[in-house]
């Protein structure tokens, strides 16, 4: 029985108010908080990719994802996932176009980067190569979260991404709104030492949890159907 009552009591913030008959204690509700969740789309995609098991797991619902980690007063600010088209593939572009209309259609705002292409020289060959590096992805990230942390949109954010490169704008936020609390969510078999160190909290990716938060097999739109990629099942 006590320790219920302790157990309740820690949940709930007590003030002290004066009355007419002497001092009085209202107990009141923890304060609900406004969460922001900021998706780095490649950094999930790739460590999904990486491992046959999980490929199933591309489909991924971040609106069921963002309810299933908050708690049961707190709020969802805003759901932000960055990502790019990889467009010299246009499979994959038309497998990713699907992927973000369904993401829209449950409230996910998308915000694109860009591929630069660029030449490396092979050092066994001597040889120059082109290949394309994914751009703008952690600076969108960076000056999204920093501005919605100066713009008062939420109380705790959480990054999605075990991109190290994301430190400095833990470390920003920390400095100039310090009353934020700033999470990471490391995609499923990946980590990060330096994100771990400097967060306020963390939550985890598992199978599990993947595997809750999927969108149904055929995402209905007004009268389009969108249906989940046959390499995606």
């Amino acid at each position: 029985m006590c320790d219920n009552i302790c157990t309740s009591l820690a949940e709930v913030s007590v003030r002290p108010q004066a009355s007419s008959e002497g001092w009085v204690f209202l107990f009141m509700e923890s304060r609900m908080s406004r969460y922001c969740f900021y998706v780095d789309g490649f950094n999930v995609y790739y460590a999904l990719e990486e491992n046959p098991a999980f490929h199933k797991y591309k489909w991924l619902n971040y609106r069921k994802l963002a309810e299933s980690v908050v708690g049961v007063k707190d709020t969802i600010a805003g759901i932000f996932y960055f990502t790019t088209f990889v467009r010299w593939h246009p499979e994959s572009v038309e497998r990713h176009k699907r992927y973000i209309n369904a993401l829209r259609s449950a409230g996910v705002e998308i915000i694109h980067g860009r591929f630069l292409e660029k030449s490396i020289k092979c050092h066994k060959c001597q040889q120059y190569f082109k290949t394309h590096e994914e751009k703008q992805t952690d600076v969108n990230i960076a000056l999204k979260m920093l501005g919605d942390a100066i713009d008062d949109l939420y109380d705790k954010a959480l990054i999605i991404s075990a991109d190290s490169d994301l430190l400095p704008v833990i470390k920003s936020v920390q400095h100039h709104a310090p009353e934020k609390e700033i999470g990471v969510m490391f995609p499923i078999g990946r980590s990060s030492f330096e994100l771990r160190q400097n967060a306020s909290f963390r939550r985890k990716m598992s199978g599990r949890l993947l595997q809750h938060c999927q969108f149904s097999n055929e995402v209905r739109i007004g009268d389009t159907i969108i249906t989940r990629p046959d390499s995606w099942r």
